[in-house]
């Protein structure tokens, strides 16, 4: 089982056919409503490469929350854990996407969901792998020492984040922390992506990593940097990549796959979402995916 906890998120998409150089109308070319947040999607990503997975996050009572955990219901995923904070709106962002799949969003949380500091009884069972998000900082904290303290699995999402004792004990425990490049700049407060990795390595000698979309994933282990390019393909849509990303490799290390394998993988997942659109619905199945890894370039170390 791998536990993806974090916040959720109703997507609200506006497609554009690009954005404008200054403030003005625009006539939206669609509006689609889609169930978001990283790890919320990446229990999604998990669960159609055919890992089981569950999601443990925070609903409000409201139409919003029907919507999302009707999504969960379709695919069999358990969102039993999550908790229902009373009086209060589900998160939301609203989202604009131009015809080259890049986007521009806007996100509201409401204070109370925030406030709720109750977390949720985990399962901490050897065959278990949790997966989360930084943004629900107390959950991540807990879970990421948890998991340190009894040798589980735990990969971590960690991007757009405000640098506090609590965030830097997520890095530190957490098995697998993976960043975005903005915030491994905003972590390290290195522009280098080589530096900062050593920087991080030299602090604690373990596994970390860094997704730079197109340009693929960095990370060090044993002291060597490593590259994964990204396969080439026609972008359609962005929004969820990463999310996508994350959930694969902790399908694949969650299955025993070694990191580069895992990565390599998670890779491939990205890209060939990139290639599609639809949310949730665009992420690939287990033989989509090793049919299109074949099209990967090979991994190199970084001298």
């Amino acid at each position: 089982m791998i536990t993806c906890v974090g916040p959720i998120f109703l997507d609200r998409i506006v497609k554009i056919d690009r954005f404008p150089e200054k403030p003005i109308k625009l006539l939206a070319k669609g509006l689609e409503k889609r169930l978001g947040g990283p790890a919320a999607v990446a229990s999604f990503a998990v669960n159609i490469l055919g890992e089981e997975s569950e999601f443990v996050g925070c609903f409000g009572d409201d139409d919003a929350a029907d919507f999302l955990q009707s999504e969960f219901d379709k695919r069999n995923i358990s969102f039993n854990r999550s908790k229902t904070v009373k009086g209060t709106m589900t998160s939301q962002s609203h989202i604009f996407e131009d015809s080259h799949g890049e986007r521009m969003l806007a996100v509201f949380n409401e204070q109370k969901l925030f406030e709720e500091k109750r977390l949720p009884n985990f399962d901490f069972s050897p065959d278990q792998t949790y997966l989360i998000d930084v943004h629900w900082t107390e959950a991540a904290n807990y879970l990421a020492k948890s998991t340190y303290e009894r040798g589980i699995n735990c990969i971590v999402d960690i991007d757009n984040f405000s640098k506090n004792r609590a965030v830097e004990e997520v890095v530190e425990y957490s098995s697998h922390p993976i960043f975005s490049e903005n915030g491994l700049h905003q972590y390290t407060k290195e522009k280098s992506i080589i530096k900062s990795l050593k920087i991080l390595y030299q602090a604690k000698n373990k596994f970390y990593a860094v997704t730079l979309g197109s340009e693929g994933v960095y990370w060090i282990v044993k002291g060597d940097i490593f590259h994964c390019p990204a396969p080439k393909v026609e972008v359609k849509e962005t929004n969820g990549a990463g999310d996508v990303f994350h959930g694969a490799f902790a399908r694949f290390i969650h299955a025993n796959k070694s990191i580069q394998e895992s990565i390599e993988l998670a890779t491939a997942a990205a890209s060939l979402k990139c290639s599609r659109s639809g949310g949730i619905l665009a992420i690939p199945n287990y033989k989509e995916l090793i049919e299109f890894s074949k099209q990967l370039k090979p991994t190199r170390v970084i001298k």
